[in-house]
């Protein structure tokens, strides 16, 4: 899926030392060319900028 197709509420899946770690998309704001995303996870929260057209794995 690309980073512009994301919503509020998708999971986002990603492989962590051969872990599986889930992040849930909070918010996602176009600043520009790039999209700012904020994702919670048991680890908490963090936010990332991403250009719209890169590819993430969501659930």
């Amino acid at each position: 899926m690309k980073i512009k197709e994301l919503k509020q509420g998708d999971l986002i899946t990603q492989r962590i030392d051969n872990l599986i770690v889930s992040f849930k998309v909070l918010s996602i704001e176009q600043i520009g060319r790039r999209f700012q995303v904020t994702f919670s996870s048991a680890s908490g929260i963090e936010t990332a900028s991403y250009q719209g057209d890169a590819l993430i794995t969501a659930i």
